[in-house]
């Protein structure tokens, strides 16, 4: 951006709410001046957590400043991977400033300085604070704090999403911290920022953590354009294939130990064998029998007494993730139990068609899973190979 600066002028913004005050732009007179880009960077670093307390969302998570944050982990595989010179303004704390420790080539200036237990608040009135004057807003975390982050977006500024919640069906997540580096770099360098409309999903966290999915639009919100976003939202699919391709699995099951993974495709099969299920659960079989039920990696290791595990799995809809997004129970360790060949994709053939590609967000997969394409069940005994994109 370029400006011709006709006086001397110094803007200090002042926010007496937060006791905060830093200069932002700087004119000399008769002097073209170059603007450089402003860009936020906030954590919500309880995001995630909801593996580690067995939840299956993390809105509910208020602790001191976490000292096992996998937000702050994935905040920090972002900023690996920006260019030098992008600076950022942020907060104190595990909302920001912690992620910039070891980092010393980034710059960043502090805006806020809320105190741990953080809350959704905190969220909230840091967008307000960066939507005065940041061209984009950066935030870790899910669908939670996306809708934070709207709360407070008071100018509605573009605001790109960093994946880290364990509820990511919003259109403003990158498909990776280092996708989301790509496109911010990419965006810097021009000094332009292509726009589109997105939308932010809103789940009733009491009902998810029982399993079922209430999802409505929270809002429309604007966000930078690039391939880097997985941009559709999750869509309902009928399920004209899936009794097919649950009753191709069951004829076919052996006596390896089957663990099943999230989603209404894998949960015909345990329908058909006569069980309840919680679509956002997974849950083991052997010999067509359930031995285990909503386990977690370290619980699948006291039920194994050895032989062959196959792993059955189905891609969310509209995203096409088949790790890291919504199955992060299913970890890199759980998945060295199982050899390549005993990973069991199911999907409808339109889920498929409309997908095209299929996406991993894990770390370690491409050591354990090096090839680029995966093997999907569609109907009864018929399989179609997909393009796998390991971010």
């Amino acid at each position: 951006m370029v400006a011709e600066c006709e006086n001397i002028f110094v803007h200090i913004f002042l926010s007496p709410e937060y006791g905060h005050n830093f200069s932002w732009l700087c004119f000399n007179r008769d002097v073209e001046c170059s603007l450089q880009m402003e860009i936020a960077f906030v954590i919500n670093p309880y995001a995630g957590m909801g593996l580690k307390y067995r939840m299956k969302g993390s809105d509910s998570i208020r602790k001191d400043s976490p000292p096992e944050s996998y937000a702050l982990t994935r905040a920090r595989e972002f900023l690996m991977e920006l260019d030098e010179g992008i600076e950022l303004f942020t907060s104190t704390g595990t909302m920001g400033e912690e992620a910039f420790k070891h980092l010393p080539s980034l710059s960043f200036k502090k805006i806020f300085d809320p105190h741990p237990p953080y809350s959704a608040d905190d969220t909230v009135n840091f967008a307000r604070l960066a939507s005065g004057f940041c061209d984009l807003i950066i935030f870790v975390g899910g669908d939670g704090t996306a809708r934070d982050v709207v709360n407070g977006n008071t100018e509605s500024k573009p605001i790109l999403g960093i994946p880290s919640g364990m509820k990511m069906y919003s259109s403003v997540f990158a498909s990776s911290p280092e996708s989301a580096a790509r496109l911010v770099n990419r965006v810097y360098r021009s000094d332009e920022i292509k726009t589109g409309i997105a939308e932010v999903i809103d789940l009733d966290e009491a009902l998810f953590q029982k399993g079922e999915m209430q999802m409505r639009k929270y809002a429309d919100v604007v966000i930078p354009v690039g391939d880097e976003i997985v941009s559709d939202p999750k869509n309902v699919y009928a399920s004209q294939d899936t009794e097919l391709i649950a009753d191709y699995v069951i004829d076919t099951m052996d006596d390896s130990y089957y663990i099943i993974g999230t989603g209404t495709t894998c949960k015909m099969i345990l329908e058909k064998l006569g069980y309840e299920t919680n679509p956002l659960a997974v849950y083991v079989l052997k010999g067509k029998k359930l031995i285990a039920e909503d386990i977690y990696a370290e619980d699948f290791i006291r039920v194994y007494n050895g032989g062959k595990v196959k792993l059955v799995i189905s891609p969310t809809g509209g995203q096409g993730f088949l790790f890291g997004r919504g199955n992060r129970q299913l970890t890199i360790d759980l998945l060295k139990l199982v050899n390549k060949e005993d990973i069991i994709v199911l999907s409808s053939t339109q889920k498929i068609n409309d997908l095209e590609v299929l996406r991993v967000d894990l770390p370690g997969f491409s050591e354990y899973y090096n090839s680029g394409y995966i093997r999907v069940l569609v109907g009864y005994s018929d399989y179609k190979i997909v393009k796998l994109l390991v971010e």
